[in-house]
């Protein structure tokens, strides 16, 4: 059985590489596009700006201090920028108007409010149209309400521990908390840095995946019509062994192509694409799922060249949709929702967040997740489907 399998891996290989094929769309290609997308848009990406405005209807110590906070933070000192306003219907009339991307409301008493260890809440106000000022106004008033819980704790413990209450203020102050650490939290989805090289480098990888697949989709429905496979079926091994042959040469073939991408980019750019590990763990989750919805594919398909319609079909879609061509962070919200039913989404997704925040698998585990649950389904409906027709 094992030895029939390797026969026919070897022999669809060594078909792969005399006709040109497996050269050019997994090794060539994939390479030129993202070599020429890397050197045509690479570098980073123009500098994020964020404008938000400040509704101060406390004129409290509280409010003063956050902004002195967050305009002297390293992370946020290149990318905030803040604008007062005098009441929270200007702020909101200056949102809809695209001048500020979010808000945040300071309502009155908010500053002795929090002194006196009975909390208080701050509004925030954000617009689909400025996705990074909302993460970063979100990210403040995530901070802020931290610090306002912590203080809240902080006098109450202090009263029941017998602090009189005229000395309880100066007595959280000398032994409380310095004050928020604000800093705002990488996400690929909303608009995270990474570098072009990088994103288009992984996006002609994801995309090329499918395509190289793709060859040995239809070298299976050109041996069906030559009559190859019912010979297969006459011989004394497993029908199955075509299909897995064929399927084993297409995902080795995949992987590898992303593979090349991707020690290509590494090399030319010498931009990281993040943790070795986490990267070809995705790299093979994807090849994997490719070729499970490849073949689910070329068991429907009557013909060789129906099969090569539907597959370009599906990995351009999957493409524009997962992110591969343009960055899931433009897309509409509806395609955003929709790029998590394709492995490409996930894909782009994991990869980006490798790129960005330099973690390792675990930060991945989700996208991986979910693309080994899209292989498994696919690949058992296409194993399904091809035990019902293959030889038909």
């Amino acid at each position: 059985m094992l030895r029939a399998l390797l026969v026919v891996s070897g022999h669809e290989l060594r078909t792969r590489l005399r006709d040109g094929t497996a050269l050019l769309i997994a090794l060539v290609a994939p390479v030129a596009l993202a070599s020429m997308f890397g050197f045509a848009l690479g570098g980073d990406d123009p500098p994020l700006r964020a404008t938000i405005g400040i509704v101060d209807l406390d004129g409290g110590q509280f409010p003063a201090s956050v902004q002195s906070e967050a305009m002297e933070s390293e992370e946020l000192q290149d990318i905030l920028t803040l604008e007062s306003f005098d009441a929270e219907d200007d702020a909101r009339a200056a949102l809809d108007d695209g001048g500020i991307g979010a808000a945040i409301v300071f309502p009155p008493g908010f500053s002795d409010s929090v002194g006196d260890g009975r909390g208080g809440e701050v509004d925030v106000m954000t617009s689909e149209a400025a996705p990074l000022a909302g993460v970063v106004a979100t990210s403040m008033v995530d901070r802020i309400s931290a610090l306002v819980e912590a203080r809240t704790l902080a006098v109450r413990a202090s009263l029941d521990a017998g602090v009189p209450s005229d000395e309880v203020g100066e007595f959280v102050e000398a032994n409380g908390a310095e004050g928020p650490a604000l800093t705002l939290n990488s996400d690929p989805m909303t608009g995270g840095s990474i570098d072009s090289s990088v994103y288009y480098g992984s996006g002609m990888a994801v995309l090329f995946a499918f395509l190289v697949v793709g060859t040995s989709a239809r070298s299976l429905l050109t041996e069906r019509q030559n009559g190859t496979l019912s010979r297969i079926r006459a011989a004394p091994v497993p029908p199955w062994t075509a299909v897995a042959g064929k399927g084993l040469v297409g995902f080795g073939l995949a992987l590898t192509s992303m593979c090349v991408t991707w020690g290509s980019s590494v090399l030319l750019f010498g931009t990281s694409w993040g943790d070795p590990l986490a990267v070809f763990a995705l790299c093979a989750a994807h090849a994997l799922a490719a070729t499970a919805i490849t073949m689910l594919i070329a068991s429907g398909a009557k013909t060789d060249a129906q099969a090569d319609g539907f597959n370009l079909g599906i990995a351009f879609v999957f493409a524009v949709l997962g992110g591969s061509l343009v960055p899931l962070y433009n897309l509409p919200d509806v395609l955003q929702t929709l790029a998590l039913i394709t492995p490409n989404g996930w894909a782009s997704t994991g990869l980006s967040e490798l790129a960005v925040s330099g973690g390792g698998i675990g930060a991945v585990a989700i996208p991986l997740a979910v693309i080994g649950g899209i292989a498994l389904v696919t690949g058992a409906l296409a194993a399904l489907r091809f035990r019902k027709g293959l030889f038909g």
